[in-house]
């Protein structure tokens, strides 16, 4: 039978309905089927997922005999990105056995020369002996006092009300794009030039176009997006164990970024739509988007878009992120620590910049469906995705490329700064 371009519209709407109302029953069911998410537990985390656990595959603890010591500084890399209370528990056990050790070989040493003075025999090398093992105790007294003052510092983030995480992370958000926001407008003015003529406005107040919605579409969404992450991850820990911690991650990133999704998805619309100077402002574009029943079924088309560019950004990006840290703090060869603010901004840039080129296409199929007219026939995914492939082949998906880059990787790395500071901030001060 001949169907209507009404009928075949309402089919595709009633399709990505449907996918919209099951998403988001399966990211809630995940949300609240574990118990009560505790306080904001220990860590300051990596960039978007602001991770709250232990990297995975970290190897075991081992500080068996005094050569384990002498490399002091791997050791307290270890300790200090040591996000879990039993983790530092072994250390301090181990610690705690080698100085037990030691000092019972410093007494036996002390006996023995003792008895050499008394008969007269030299004793300079049990002296040297004993000085190196006092030298190895202190290494040790050190490396229980960094154990100590980690175990303060957990307790204290612990401390910190769950609510404070999302502050932190909505700050972090803002500051991100108040600072990146000009790269973004040039990005989304790259993927929509029709015409290689066409000029583009690279004036300050035109790069700012659009600000008020980016901060909508990033600030509550990372906020979001942390809430669901941490439910979602320790509503499956206690169910798979540590030993799936990579997968549970990537699943609660996914479930946080789907839920995040919702609030992204109509205020990305309007920024894009003011960016492309499509609408002149922030009233203009929200009238122009949710005006019509037709321009509302386009920001759900939009939205399943967004859905295969975000969510795959998101896991791409924490896997990266973890995998790496683990590596480093992994490899004796490597000696600068993973866990200072400078290098986990940097990994996170890193990560971040390759979940941003990998997921290109899908940012460019969304931006070419939020920003086309809807007065004729629009495009859904595939469809849009067919028409950029006929207009320039595999290469035009990754038009713009150098700006969705450009504008993540720092974008993240001021992220985490900003919320790691605020959050280090809280400890410092004593706020809670």
């Amino acid at each position: 039978p001949l169907h209507t371009t009404d009928d075949i519209n309402g089919q595709r709407f009633l399709t990505h309905a449907q996918t919209f109302v099951a998403t988001i029953t399966i990211a809630l069911a995940l949300s609240f089927s574990g118990p009560l998410v505790p306080d904001a537990n220990a860590g300051f985390g990596p960039s978007s997922g602001a991770t709250t656990s232990p990297p995975p595959n970290l190897i075991a603890p081992k500080i068996q005999d005094t050569n384990d010591i002498v490399n002091q500084k791997k050791l307290r890399q270890l300790i200090g990105s040591s996000l879990d209370e039993k983790r530092l528990q072994q250390f301090s056990e181990q610690l705690d056995n080698l100085t037990e050790s030691l000092k019972r070989l410093i007494s036996e040493d002390e006996e023995e020369e003792t008895a050499s003075t008394v008969d007269g025999s030299k004793t300079v090398d049990k002296t040297e002996t004993k000085e190196q093992k006092k030298a190895e105790l202190e290494k040790a007294r050190i490396l229980q006092q960094q154990i100590t003052d980690r175990e303060q510092l957990l307790g204290t983030l612990e401390k910190q009300p769950y609510w404070f995480n999302y502050l932190a992370a909505f700050i972090g958000s803002v500051a991100s794009t108040l600072v990146m926001h000009p790269v973004d407008t040039i990005k989304t003015r790259l993927q929509v030039k029709r015409d290689d003529d066409d000029e583009i406005d690279f004036s300050i107040v035109s790069l700012y176009e659009g600000l008020s919605s980016n901060i909508l579409k990033e600030g509550p969404p990372s906020a979001l997006y942390l809430g669901v992450y941490e439910s979602v991850k320790y509503s499956l820990l206690p169910i798979f164990g540590l030993q799936y911690s990579l997968l549970i991650y990537l699943t609660a990133g996914a479930a946080g970024e789907m839920i995040g999704s919702i609030v992204r998805a109509p205020a990305e619309a309007v920024k894009s739509t003011i960016q492309s100077g499509i609408a002149p402002n922030f009233m203009e574009a929200t009238s122009q988007i949710f005006g019509t029943e037709e321009s509302r079924k386009n920001v759900i088309r939009a939205w399943s878009s967004s859905i295969w560019r975000d969510v795959p950004f998101g896991a791409i990006q924490l896997a990266i992120f973890e995998l790496t840290k683990s590596y480093i703090l992994n490899d004796p060869d490597i000696d600068f620590d993973s866990s200072t603010l400078l290098t986990e901004a940097i990994i996170g840039a890193f990560a971040g910049g390759w979940g941003a080129f990998l997921t290109n296409p899908f940012d460019i199929i969304t931006t070419r469906i939020i920003t086309q007219s809807v007065d004729e026939d629009p495009l859904g995914v595939l469809e849009m995705g067919q028409k950029v492939y006929e207009e320039g082949g595999p290469l035009a998906f990754f038009v713009g490329w150098q700006a969705r880059v450009g504008y993540w990787a720092p974008a993240i790395s001021i992220f985490l700064s900003c919320y790691c500071s605020v959050r280090q901030a809280g400890v410092q001060n004593g706020w809670f």
